[in-house]
């Protein structure tokens, strides 16, 4: 009885003991030297004064609720604090999974290999020069009777095309009679007086007939030495020919030339020898191919292009002179070697800076590193980069204006926050309504007089100036179209811009402001070319956000007078997001009309004196 009393008295001081010592260490070794504050306490334990936990938007971290919900800008499912955030540099943007899927996030993992660029080329089917041939009249005389009638028509070879009737080659005629009777004593003078025939192109089988039947032919027919087409008829019933003039020019279509027109920039990369793939527009769905065999070596300068001729089979006559042909051209540049290749959907353009988001590897949530890099040229659908990427990353190519926007809202670095040191002035897509009563708010952090960014201006003259604005103002016009939804007013405005841009004189710019201004050119028509091939609204839209950046760029360049605003719809490009240039403040969205008239925002006030 004693030594179980003794172990019950043991083991209730035992537990005495350790309960002290728990207390001991909460109240004087586990608290801190200094009381924590409540925004240290909120910060760290991401919860209110109250003990609640915050929550907060995967999406636009600058959310926070005290309850579970919805996120009041893209409706998605909040998050707690603690689960959305890490520890990350002011560089990277951690998102969930969950965010990630609803942003359609895709990575393309970056190579290294040989550049191949890709050029779409104007061209022309044209008659190969080289297979042009001459009809002549070897006598002169008067044709009697044609038996070509007209252009096209084909000639074959020994065919007869003209009865003709001259006084020479009566005359000729009756010589090789007379001497015909002496042939054998005098061989030399009969094969004279026949060779003389033959060479005026008498058929052999003509001048056995004048023999055997003794009779002189005052009206002889002209057979052809050649075969083709003919493209030009020099004579008619009645006409008087003298030796050598030209009766018909013919030519062989079984190889045609295709001239195209390659731009100032793309001129480079294009080699002879090189398979060009191309169209007719008389020939839909029909595909040819032609190589290069001459370069001109001479600028057109009212153009800015070089003539580029190629060769195609025409064994089918498919291809008619005169025809008009797109072409391609995909040149490897193999005399530089592989380069590090990324997709173009994954640069964002920033006035002077081209920016990517790089997945980090290893990491429990998706996490993107905002990064610059330096571009090399354009090729095909990839971007050379001359230095900011190493081969193996991943690069984001789908669901980057998403990333960016989350990253500006986080008050990260983003393409319109260099140094993350602030917040930044877009706040995403509030406010918006689908039927176009709704407006997005004025930011009071928008400072749109101070918002320029300073993009190296090009010095240029005024002239040139004056010629680029008017390509502005159709550009501005065809916007507005696209606001009230008119697809055929649209189609006459690209018509506008296009011949507002055949009157813009290069020459009148020299040294880098011609270099960047042959770069902006060779997008623009490539843009318009492809509007001018539609009426489709929605089409006009989608080809409408490559135009803009285009002109933007222009119009920082060049310093376009007149005062603009840089407009953002995050709604447009089925989420990505797209830019604008209005000539007003006020927001009127070309992507959707009426259906979300105001949806948008004013990025920037861009003033030109």
């Amino acid at each position: 009885m004693n030594t179980r009393f003794d172990l019950k008295r043991i083991g209730k001081i035992s537990g005495l003991i350790l309960i002290g010592l728990s207390l001991g260490w909460l109240l004087f070794g586990g608290a801190p030297d200094q009381p924590q504050s409540l925004d240290e306490h909120i910060e760290q334990a991401h919860t209110d004064e109250e003990g609640n936990i915050i929550y907060t938007c995967s999406m636009h971290p600058g959310i926070r609720e005290n309850e579970p919900g919805n996120c009041p800008i893209c409706g998605m499912e909040l998050i707690p604090v603690s689960e959305a955030m890490g520890e990350e540099s002011a560089y990277e943007l951690t998102m969930s999974e969950a965010a990630a899927k609803l942003a359609e996030v895709q990575t393309t993992t970056v190579i290294k290999d040989i550049a191949v660029s890709t050029h779409r080329l104007p061209g022309k089917i044209m008659v190969d020069e080289r297979r042009l041939k001459t009809l002549p009249a070897h006598v002169p005389g008067r044709i009697e009777e044609l038996y070509i009638n007209f252009t096209g028509e084909y000639i074959s070879e020994g065919a007869r095309v003209a009865s003709i009737y001259s006084p020479e080659l009566v005359s000729a005629q009756k010589e090789l009679l007379e001497v015909a009777k002496d042939k054998e004593r005098n061989p030399s003078l009969y094969n004279a007086a026949r060779n003389k025939l033959l060479n005026w192109e008498i058929a052999e089988g003509q001048i056995n007939q004048i023999e055997s039947s003794q009779t002189v032919m005052n009206d002889v027919d002209i057979t052809s030495k050649v075969e083709g087409y003919v493209i030009s008829k020099m004579i008619e019933v009645g006409s008087h020919v003298q030796r050598g003039s030209t009766m018909f020019k013919l030519a062989d279509l079984s190889k045609v030339w295709v001239m195209f027109d390659a731009y100032e920039s793309d001129v480079a990369s294009i080699r002879v020898g090189d398979k060009v793939s191309f169209s007719v527009k008389a020939l839909p769905g029909e595909d040819f191919t032609a190589e290069v065999t001459f370069i001109d070596p001479i600028l057109n300068p009212q153009s800015r292009t070089v003539s580029v001729r190629a060769e195609a089979e025409n064994k089918s006559l498919l291809l008619k002179p005169n025809m008009l042909a797109q072409g391609v051209i995909k040149s490897d540049l193999r005399d530089s070697g592989e380069q590090i290749l990324v997709p173009k959907s994954a640069v964002l353009w920033t006035g002077e800076r081209s920016v990517v988001y790089v997945k980090k590897p290893n990491t429990t949530q998706p996490t993107f590193e905002f990064r610059e890099v330096v571009l090399g040229q354009r090729v095909g659908d990839q971007y050379i980069v001359k230095s900011g990427l190493s081969e193996g990353e991943e690069v984001v190519t789908n669901g980057t204006f998403k990333i960016d926007s989350a990253a500006q809202l986080a008050g990260k670095a983003s393409m319109m926050n260099k140094t993350p040191d602030g917040r930044p002035a877009r706040t995403g897509h509030e406010g918006h309504t689908m039927d176009g009563s709704g407006s997005v708010p004025s930011n009071p952090s928008i400072n749109t007089a101070s918002q320029s960014v300073q993009n190296s201006p090009i010095e240029a003259p005024q002239a040139f100036k004056s010629q680029v604005a008017r390509v502005v103002s159709s550009y501005i016009d065809f916007k507005n179209t696209l606001v009230s939804s008119q697809p055929d007013l649209a189609f006459n405005e690209v018509t506008n811009m296009q011949a507002g841009l055949n009157q813009v004189d290069m020459s009148l710019l020299n040294g880098q402001g011609h270099n960047v201004w042959m770069n902006q050119l060779d997008s623009l028509q490539a843009v318009l070319t492809q509007l001018s091939n539609t009426q489709d609204l929605a089409k006009q839209r989608e080809h409408f956000m490559a135009l803009s950046n285009v002109i933007l760029n222009v119009v920082k360049k060049f310093s376009i007078e007149g005062v603009y605003y840089r407009q953002f719809c995050p709604m447009a490009s089925g989420g990505k997001g797209a830019y604008w240039l209005s000539e007003k403040e006020a927001i009127n969205n070309p992507y959707f009309g009426a259906q979300m008239i105001s949806c948008g925002e004013t990025i920037e006030r861009i003033e030109n004196q």
